[in-house]
């Protein structure tokens, strides 16, 4: 069965973002980041619903609080519905939003995690971000990937980046983004054909 789900979890600075974008260009898949869920928010009447769930962040900081030693999942917010729908309704690239907890189970998805080094992040972060320190481009790392693992664990009960969770884990570290995208076609295209 064909793949046509790819969800991308990412540490900051890892190069998830980028590898997505690559992937939809190859694919010619929709590409469904935070910045095109706002539009389509904004299109169908909902932008309010959506505004902190799309930061990846919990929803107030009492429930950040609460997050940080969550062990049961929350009630499934009104946002998750609009990525089961989008990704029902053609084939796609779903960057972070909980998509691969969403789509786990359905045998045209998949779930990547990306990750690289601090060292590595750093770098990125500064030459991307405009950053002209290391250890402020080392704050932001650290404060969105504490966001996005309160994030995880508010909402699907699950430690965010641990490879359990995920059917692909991507270490950025020693490969340019181009090649982490070759070796997650080439995982798709293995997983494609188990399935035959």
């Amino acid at each position: 069965m064909e793949k046509t789900i790819i969800c991308i979890g990412r540490e900051y600075g890892s190069g998830g973002h980028a590898i997505g974008k690559i992937l939809a260009k190859r694919t010619g898949y929709e590409f469904y980041d935070k910045e095109r869920f706002i539009a389509i928010a904004k299109e169908r009447g909902f932008e309010g619903e959506v505004e902190e769930y799309l930061e990846e962040q919990p929803m107030n900081s009492l429930l950040y609080s609460i997050a940080l030693n969550y062990s049961r999942p929350k009630k499934k917010p009104f946002p998750f519905e609009l990525v089961e729908e989008l990704a029902a309704e053609k084939p796609c690239i779903i960057i972070g939003r909980c998509a691969g907890y969403l789509t786990h189970g359905q045998d045209n998805a998949f779930s990547v995690f990306v990750h690289a080094d601090m060292e590595k992040r750093i770098a990125t972060v500064m030459a991307r971000d405009h950053i002209n320190t290391r250890l402020k481009a080392k704050r932001k790392i650290e404060e969105i990937d504490e966001k996005r693992s309160a994030f995880r664990k508010e909402f699907t009960g699950q430690e965010w980046g641990q490879s359990k969770y995920y059917n692909l884990s991507v270490d950025t570290t020693h490969l340019t983004f181009d090649q982490a995208a070759d070796l997650i076609l080439y995982y798709k295209k293995l997983a494609e054909e188990s399935h035959e």
